[in-house]
C-alpha cells in the first residue's frame, strides 16, 4: 500500500514538471491544443452516442412488438386449447 502511494506522489510530481517545463517552453499553446482536440473529440462522442440512443430505441420498439406478439399468440393457443377441451371433454368428467 505505501508502495502505491509513492508510485502515485511520483507521477504527480513528474506531472508538475512536464507541465511546468511545457509552460516555460511554449507557454499555453499546448493547452489550449489538447484543449480544441478535446472538445471535437467529445462533439464526435455526443454525435455517435445520438446514433447509438436511436439505434437501441429501434431496437426496444422491435423487442416490444415481438413481446406483444408473443403474448397474443400464447394467449390464443391457451383459449384454443380450452375450447378443445370444452368439446372433446377430458378424462376426468368421464
Amino acid at each position: 500500500m505505501i508502495k502505491w502511494i509513492f508510485k502515485i506522489i511520483g507521477l504527480l510530481i513528474l506531472a508538475v514538471i512536464i507541465f511546468l517545463a511545457l509552460a516555460l517552453w511554449q507557454g499555453g499553446k499546448p493547452f489550449r491544443w489538447l484543449g480544441q482536440k478535446s472538445e471535437q473529440a467529445g462533439e464526435i462522442v455526443k454525435e455517435k452516442s445520438e446514433e447509438m440512443g436511436k439505434e437501441a430505441d429501434k431496437i426496444k420498439q422491435r423487442t416490444d412488438a415481438v413481446r406483444d406478439t408473443t403474448k397474443k399468440v400464447t394467449g390464443g393457443i391457451k383459449k384454443t386449447g380450452e375450447k378443445i377441451k370444452e368439446f372433446t371433454g377430458s378424462k376426468t368428467d368421464k
